[in-house]
């Protein structure tokens, strides 16, 4: 594990100017994850981005979880990580331990430096990502980090943290707007339109059935349900067929129709 101050990086010349302008205008927008993944592509290899920031009352919430490829683990993974592992996470630990809490840094990782083998299995080798550059900081008791990740026997080299030091206060300025925008204005959030889409739908509907729908429509495996809502698998299919029962329908094309009409 490499720990380098941002302080030290100048402005990276191989930073993607247009891609930064685009995020820029997507804050507070549903469209910011995906911009932020194409960022990360263009400008140090990644394939797999995440940005997690503490809240008030000492948790962590997901602000951005994007990968390539039809299946969004990305997402899946992060609530993982936010139920089960963040504490276990050397960066958070690094930022805890830091007398001088202004002060960013970026840390590059590999999957071995995570000494929690459950961590290590399912938020890296389950989704075969071996490799992971992160620009974290503190401010006001609360932290922001943003990871990048590779998969196995791709490094990242000296000419990607030097880019991802040029950006890296503005990347870390843009996620806190960001995380901003979206508390300022919940139904922007995919998932809460979903919810409240369903809701109005059929008024019969528990909380837990709109849930599910809700991460259905998102795209989430009902693994990915069950880890994100805490339940078991089989309560998770048992939440989805009463839903699928009250709203008349029974494949997960007719709920989207009912979601995007």
């Amino acid at each position: 594990m490499q720990i380098h101050d941002v302080g030290r990086f100048g402005t990276g010349s191989r930073a993607p100017q247009a891609l930064l302008a685009q995020l820029i205008g997507r804050i507070g927008r549903d469209e910011f994850g995906p911009g932020l993944l194409d960022l990360s592509r263009s400008a140090v290899g990644a394939d797999h981005v995440t940005a997690f920031a503490t809240t008030a009352g000492g948790g962590l919430r997901t602000i951005v979880a994007e990968n390539g490829g039809p299946r969004n683990v990305a997402r899946t993974v992060a609530g993982r990580y936010v139920q089960h592992h963040w504490r276990g996470d050397p960066v958070a630990r690094l930022l805890s331990a830091r007398a001088d809490r202004d002060r960013r840094i970026i840390v590059d990782i590999h999957a071995d430096d995570v000494e929690q083998g459950d961590y290590r299995r399912e938020c890296y080798a389950a989704i075969h990502l071996d490799h992971r550059l992160s620009v974290a900081e503190s401010r006001d008791g609360r932290t922001m980090r943003l990871n990048f990740y590779r998969g196995r026997g791709a490094d990242f080299r000296d000419e990607d943290i030097g880019c991802l030091g040029g950006m890296a206060d503005m990347l870390l300025a843009m996620l806190w707007r960001h995380d901003e925008a979206m508390a300022v204005h919940p139904t922007d959030d995919v998932e809460a339109r979903f919810n409240a889409r369903l809701a109005r739908l059929e008024p019969a509907l528990s909380e837990r059935e709109r849930q599910v729908c809700a991460l259905i429509g998102l795209g989430v495996t009902s693994e990915g349900i069950g880890l994100r809502l805490d339940i078991g698998l089989n309560t998770v299919l048992t939440y989805r067929k009463r839903a699928y029962a009250r709203l008349g329908i029974s494949s997960q094309n007719e709920l989207m129709r009912r979601l995007l009409s």
